[in-house]
């Protein structure tokens, strides 16, 4: 979420302020128009997405983190990493290069292995037979002419790269290489929603909201405070 700048001592009481109209337990007062409410309790926490720092000012005082999870246990967040702090000093780059080249070495990966073998056909493909004809082309059947496709044979005996193309990689690792890497760059940062500076709660599914996530990010001014909120809903 963002707020404007702030002392980091009064960055919860905004966080608080901008949060309260999404609260599931709030007093609409008559005629406040009526909103889609998110949480009833929430904390300052990245919850394994904290943002990277921006090297050098690992002990810049107004970078913020939680101290402890909802459920009370005490975090210790390394100096690299913080739950929020000013836009200017958050490293927001590194993640999306290396969401980027990891997407690229997966792509390569599998176009390099699958070229050695018959085309392989995504799980779409199958199961688009089986629910035009459910009875002559049934489900099981489904399954197993999907799996014992050579290609995909062959990648369960190698584990690493398998672990590294990931599932359906026939649907998933084709068409564009560079839309691929952008694609994956977008959901580096990306998390479940974002909060607006005017007060927009956004949820962040499908390509063209992560895109705008990032690109909001990116247009704040360096002083703007930019904090991951761990919420219960």
């Amino acid at each position: 979420m963002c707020v404007p700048r702030r002392e980091p001592e009064d960055v919860p009481e905004a966080i608080g302020a901008a949060m309260a109209p999404y609260d599931y337990n709030r007093h609409i007062a008559p005629g406040e128009p009526e909103v889609e409410t998110w949480w009833d309790y929430w904390q300052i926490d990245g919850g394994g997405c904290e943002f990277p720092v921006v090297p050098g000012h690992e002990d810049d005082p107004r970078l913020i983190r939680g101290t402890h999870t909802l459920s009370g246990e005490a975090r210790n967040v390394p100096p690299s990493l913080c739950d929020g702090g000013p836009r200017g000093l958050l490293d927001l780059e590194t993640p999306r290069a290396q969401a980027a080249a990891e997407a690229r070495r997966a792509f390569e990966a599998w176009q390099a292995f699958a070229s050695g073998y018959p085309p392989v056909h995504p799980a779409s493909h199958f199961w688009a037979r089986h629910f035009a004809d459910p009875e002559g082309y049934p489900r099981i059947q489904a399954v197993d002419d999907y799996r014992t496709q050579p290609a995909l044979v062959a990648l369960a005996d190698l584990p690493e790269l398998e672990d590294l193309v990931g599932g359906d990689p026939a649907a998933r690792l084709v068409g564009d290489l560079g839309a691929h890497m952008s694609e994956a760059a977008d959901h580096a940062l990306t998390t479940h929603a974002l909060l607006t500076l005017d007060g927009r709660w956004l949820t962040t599914a499908g390509p063209e909201r992560c895109r705008y996530f990032n690109e909001y990010l990116d247009d704040l001014t360096p002083d703007t405070i930019v904090v991951r909120v761990l919420y219960h809903g």
